[in-house]
């Protein structure tokens, strides 16, 4: 027996125990060293690249887990890990095949079904993300990630609210240190309930679990930010506008007919609002970069980060808390005492300036709706080709499950 040979239940045993206990890091290291021995082990370029997708370095595995799949063609685990490493290259077609691949292989794993089910929620189709999380569901009903999947999937009306919460507390039974399902119980009170003591409760236990969950940090940052009173007094008129925006997303999503009929209506608020974003930016948000740029250590702080209190100019973030709000306080002062001097002298000066300021105001707002539209259209462009893609997975899937059930 050679070497490589005999060392090969050694590197089992510990890549099933750093991959069962989420030590990505060191399951690389392992895998790695054990083909430096057995470079062509489809085993270690499969481990490998696990460990690589859930470091999120997508590129890095995609070598790794077609090495995995030449040695072993018919392992639907490498072929559902390979549809990951296409989903997130925005090689949808490649990963619809190795996941069909997968499904086809080994219809009874519950995570190929999941996987397919994530791809349809990561592209907007909830309807068949949640037919195919039902389908994995009945494989294995205690699977804390694909409950938390339904939850996501459920409708987002008020009156299914209260359903994606018990959904989050069923997952959170079945995993009570699943940190993705405490990150989306503190999302859930962040936007829904607005309660942001509860969120920020919630995103701490999440960042608990897994201190390396980049979007509970980010979660947790959002909250402290608007836990905090003057800045969510400095961020109140742009939240407000940004309501109306999201009340004409909102529209559009449940009747096209009904957002058409409103444009004209759209067109002639565009101008105030596009006025107030103006003005918010030029009078408001100045300031807010100030009081965020004085008060980030303690927010960061206060988010769990380490060193947050560290460096700045002259060492600023270790001052107290009352001289870096009397700056702030002379800041603001000094601004609208800038602003409102220059406001006066332009006022004197207008009537030289009136056609010019109309003309350069109507070219903004013309230029501003042209951006605007623009922007729309690149969104919805990406939407139909996600939506498209979905479509076509699923007329896929459902003629592969005929022809399983028929055999």
């Amino acid at each position: 027996m050679s070497g490589a040979e005999s060392n090969a239940p050694n590197y089992r045993m510990l890549l099933s125990r750093f991959s069962g206990s989420g030590q990505w890091e060191r399951a690389l290291e392992t895998a790695r060293e054990w083909l430096a021995v057995d470079p062509e082990n489809a085993r270690a370029h499969m481990a490998a690249g696990q460990a690589l997708l859930n470091l999120k370095r997508y590129a890095e595995a995609d070598p790794h887990l077609r090495r995995a799949l030449a040695g072993e063609p018919n392992n639907s685990a490498a072929h559902r890990f390979m549809s990951i490493a296409h989903f997130h290259a925005n090689r949808f077609k490649e990963a619809d095949e190795e996941v069909q691949t997968a499904i086809s292989l080994s219809p009874e794993d519950h995570y190929n079904w999941y996987h397919l089910a994530w791809m349809f929620y990561r592209q907007g189709d909830k309807a068949s993300a949640r037919k195919y999380a039902e389908r994995a569901r009945e494989l294995d009903p205690r699977d804390a990630d694909v409950v938390n999947l339904l939850a996501l999937c459920a409708p987002s009306d008020p009156a299914s609210a209260a359903l994606r919460l018990r959904q989050y507390e069923e997952a959170l039974e079945l995993d009570p240190e699943n940190a993705q399902v405490h990150n989306n119980i503190g999302a859930y009170h962040l936007n829904v309930t607005r309660n942001f003591e509860l969120a920020e409760a919630w995103f701490r236990r999440a960042l608990f679990f897994d201190p390396s969950l980049k979007t509970a940090r980010r979660n947790l940052f959002l909250t402290i930010k608007h836990r905090d009173k003057v800045y969510r007094i400095l961020c109140a008129p742009r939240d407000w506008l940004l309501q109306g925006v999201g009340l004409m997303r909102k529209t559009r999503r449940q009747s096209l007919f009904v957002w058409l009929l409103m444009i004209p209506l759209w067109v002639f608020a565009f101008r105030f609002v596009l006025g107030g974003l103006v003005l918010w930016c030029l009078l408001v948000w100045p300031m807010m970069k100030v009081y965020e740029f004085l008060t980030i250590g303690d927010l960061g702080h206060h988010a769990g980060g380490v060193g947050s209190r560290r460096g700045g100019f002259l060492g600023y973030r270790k001052w107290p808390v009352n001289v870096r709000l009397g700056i702030f306080g002379v800041c603001l002062v000094s601004f609208w005492t800038v602003v409102m001097v220059a406001g006066f002298y332009w006022y004197q000066s207008k009537d030289d300036k009136d056609d010019t300021a109309s003309v350069l105001g109507g070219l903004m707002i013309v230029g501003a709706l042209v951006f605007f539209l623009i922007w729309q259209l690149r969104k919805m462009v990406r939407q139909s080709r996600a939506k498209n893609f979905s479509r076509k997975r699923a007329k896929r899937v459902a003629k592969m499950l005929k022809t399983m059930d028929s055999r």
